[in-house]
């Protein structure tokens, strides 16, 4: 099944995660940073934070701006007809007539007899979904009888793929058969593919071909590899009436711990290019990137010729991809460069797996992913249902929040998790009233809810019907200025470097010993605790690409049975200066002066931490904000500086450290100045994001150690 799972574009930053504002340039990744979705007030007419100048139309190109689109709907009166309660539910609850509301289903839920297949199909349908992937090419099996894949007989003889198109098309649905691509097998059965062509599996640095994710995975740069994939895909279209494909696992298995694409081929193929054995890189190094850019062309150029290839034999067809969320993250981590996919026209439309049991989470991941992506494409992102509550609120939270953004619709995962509560739900609220697909006809859609936004307006009675007239006409919008896009397109986007800095020397990984103390810290914002002067003392000297700090910041280390203590001193000549604007729990601290811990956890976890100067923390496993560890943390001032105190409890690292154990870890510090850039530090520069754990640095710990003097 998916996977779930980072940097600024409009700086050489790469220093935020999906979450939240870059730290260099304070460009805003979270909605509450930004206007709603360009909401109109009704006492002002301006869109909040929006320039309000008027643009003019032009006419050539079929650039609507905001205001202009305001004027263009109030002079579309009776172009069509609608109800209001089509439009608006009494219980508040917006439904527009265009949007994308599908569903991932996945082989184990669709049932085995064509009256259940036609049932649950119906049932979709009353609930408004408009779009289904259903699961059909899974670790190298097909669901349906192939030319080129083992089919696996999930159905007892019944042919559900037909089954599905035909109940679907006669409900008004669009089936887009949910395709694995690269991922082929896992421990327990390789899978249809690799059980015939072992020779084809895809090898890790250290040779294995089976990930730590206990997947196997074929090998992109092989060339019969990529003709049997494309020939797999394109039978669909041709054998069976679908209205598009979906690709899922369409990129490289994680980099950490091992990276991918290691076998004899790909070595000896790149080696032949460039002059340099892959298994000879340093990573952050000029051969580092370029075997980076390398592997990541192996994915775009699949992409590319399984549009082309699929667009040839039937050219209304539409070509979507699950992707991880943060397209700075999915290039860095999974080489999944989906923006440039987009770019190139090459996807109809992305649906980012945004899976988090935290709407704010789900709302800021989002919002990233839509403003990196601008018009390139229309984003359909995934709600994650087996993350959340079995009752369907945090769901509906969760595509309330999709609607405050400007993106196409909602995918929910999946259908093992969709039942009748939520589809009731669905039906009663969001959904209430059938919408049509933004991708189908975008011309067409974009009038359609320009019109509806001015029925609105015309019998607006509060202000959440004006809000929601305001999104329909920026969306509107969005739409026209994809077409402009698409349109003008006329020859391949070449691929930009992702957004890391390559230094001129890679400063080596730091390391500290960690003692172990007899008498805890009280943590209260203060350093005068004797515990601090037995605690290890390291200082932050570089930023995060290795230039040299400002300011310094020490950073002081111990643990006893229960808890590691981490205690930061942030000079800071300018108190007046500290930015603090953030008081929410998992809030958007970065944008704050801030200092921020990773923990390791394990070869694929690990703890993030954050606290702000004004004493507002954040926690996450990874990037799931869902996961509390229950730590403590105070700040305070003194002179010259501001402090933090943490206390985090050992057992969230499912270990207790002994003696000799060794811990990876880094400390980072922002330091917010205003009118300039942000100045973002870290003990083990990463050289972009500070979420890269082969560049966390080493703690040993100790053992026992009474109190006494500072370590040298």
């Amino acid at each position: 099944m998916h996977d779930i799972g980072r940097g600024c574009r409009c700086c050489s930053s790469d220093r935020f995660p999906l979450r939240h504002s870059c730290r260099a340039c304070a460009n805003p990744g979270s909605p509450k940073t930004t206007c709603r979705a360009g909401s109109i007030p009704r006492t002002s007419g301006k869109a909040c934070g929006t320039r309000t100048s008027v643009v003019n139309i032009d006419r050539s190109q079929g650039i609507i701006s905001m205001r202009t689109a305001c004027l263009v709907y109030l002079i579309l009166v009776g172009l069509y007809t609608l109800s209001m309660n089509d439009g608006w539910a009494s219980e508040g609850w917006a439904s527009p007539p265009v949007e994308i509301r599908g569903v991932w289903m996945d082989r184990n839920s669709i049932p085995k007899t064509e009256q259940g297949i036609r049932k649950l199909v119906r049932d979709y349908a009353g609930a408004g979904i408009n779009i289904i992937f259903p699961e059909v090419v899974f670790n190298g099996y097909s669901a349906y009888p192939s030319s080129y894949l083992t089919e696996m007989n999930l159905w007892g003889g019944v042919q559900a793929l037909d089954i599905l198109i035909d109940e679907a098309h006669k409900q008004g649905i669009e089936v887009h058969p949910w395709v694995w691509v690269f991922r082929v097998g896992n421990a327990n059965d390789k899978g249809g593919i690799l059980t015939r062509h072992p020779e084809w599996a895809a090898l890790g640095k250290d040779g294995k071909p089976i990930s730590d994710g206990r997947g196997y995975w074929l090998c992109p740069s092989n060339p019969a590899v990529r003709h049997l994939l494309i020939r797999a895909i394109t039978e669909l279209a041709q054998k069976y009436a679908v209205d598009g494909i979906h690709l899922d696992y369409i990129r490289f298995d994680y980099e950490d711990p091992v990276p991918k694409c290691y076998d004899q081929g790909c070595r000896q193929k790149f080696e032949a290019e460039y002059g340099v054995d892959p298994q000879a890189i340093e990573p952050w190094t000029k051969s580092w990137l370029e075997w980076h850019m390398w592997r990541e062309e192996l994915i775009n150029t699949f992409v590319r010729d399984v549009s082309k290839a699929l667009r040839a034999i039937r050219p209304e067809i539409k070509i979507s991809a699950a992707v991880v969320p943060d397209p700075q993250d999915s290039r860095l981590s999974v080489l999944q460069n989906w923006l440039h996919w987009a770019a190139n026209g090459w996807v109809d439309f992305i649906a980012p797996m945004s899976y988090t049991s935290s709407t704010q989470d789900f709302e800021s991941t989002v919002a990233k992913a839509a403003q990196q992506t601008g018009v390139l494409t229309f984003l359909a992102p995934g709600i994650g249902l087996l993350y959340l509550p079995k009752d369907p609120a945090r769901m509906l939270e969760q595509v309330s929040a999709s609607r405050r953004l400007p993106v196409a619709g909602v995918t929910l995962f999946a259908s093992a998790y969709l039942d009748k509560q939520h589809l009731d739900a669905l039906a009663a609220g969001p959904f209430r009233r059938r919408a049509s697909l933004p991708f189908r006809s975008p011309e067409t859609q974009a009038k359609k809810l320009l019109s509806h936004a001015q029925h609105l307006l015309s019998a607006a009675d509060s202000p959440d019907q004006l809000d929601q007239a305001s999104r329909e006409v920026a969306y509107a919008k969005h739409i026209m200025d994809y077409l402009v896009y698409r349109r003008n397109l006329k020859e391949e986007v070449k691929p930009s470097p992702p957004n890391v800095f390559i230094p001129d020397v890679v400063i080596p990984i730091p390391e500290a010993k960690v003692p172990t103390i007899s008498t805890p810290p009280t943590i209260d914002g203060s350093l005068e605790d004797e515990a601090w002067n037995a605690a290890a003392k390291v200082e932050i000297e570089y930023t995060a690409l290795g230039r040299e700090v400002t300011q310094p910041t020490c950073v002081m280390l111990a643990c006893d049975a229960d808890n590691l203590y981490i205690a930061f001193r942030c000079t800071e000549p300018r108190a007046n200066a500290i930015r603090v604007s953030t008081h929410d729990h998992d809030g958007a601290v970065f944008q704050d002066d801030s200092v921020e811990v990773f923990l390791e956890i394990n070869e694929k976890s690990y703890a993030h931490l954050a606290v702000n100067a004004g004493g507002a923390t954040y926690d996450a496993k990874n990037y799931d904000v869902g996961w509390n560890p229950g730590w403590q943390a105070a700040v305070g001032l003194t002179a010259g500086a501001w402090v933090a105190e943490i206390a985090f409890p050992l057992v969230n690292l499912g270990r207790l450290p002994s003696a000799g154990t060794v811990l990876h870890a880094n400390f980072c510090r922002n330091r917010v100045l205003v009118y300039q850039e942000a100045e973002n530090m870290a003990w083990s520069p990463t050289y972009g994001s500070y979420h890269t754990p082969k560049r966390f640095g080493r703690l040993l710990f100790l053992g026992q150690r009474q109190m006494g003097p500072s370590m040298p």
